[in-house]
């Protein structure tokens, strides 16, 4: 029918961790997409490898006609800083703090 019908790798974002007393490192899924289980992933050695080169696409543990895409989780947006507050003041978007009383509660 068309794109909905397309069967492509579904991103599964990932947390790096090392096994505890070894020096071996896992790509942890936290949520597969497929099954909403937790899978791991060979990351590789920790003092040698490059982890990041074992992100990309791989079949998934629960069904191996299929295929995620492990990927780092997106970032969080930037909260609006001391100089963002102090631009809305200036153009009277937000009130000063010294214009706030006690009576507006």
């Amino acid at each position: 029918m068309g794109k909905r019908d397309r069967q492509g790798p579904r991103p599964a974002y990932v947390t790096l961790r090392d096994l505890p007393g070894t020096r071996l490192m896992f790509w942890v899924v936290g949520e597969c997409p497929y099954c909403a289980e937790r899978h791991l992933h060979p990351a590789g050695n920790l003092r040698t490898a490059d982890p990041g080169e074992r992100l990309g696409e791989h079949t998934a543990p629960c069904d191996p006609t299929l295929t995620y895409e492990l990927q780092l989780p997106p970032r969080p947006k930037k909260k609006s800083g001391k100089q963002a507050r102090r631009k809305e003041r200036r153009e009277g978007k937000a009130p000063a703090l010294d214009e706030l009383s006690w009576d507006d509660e």
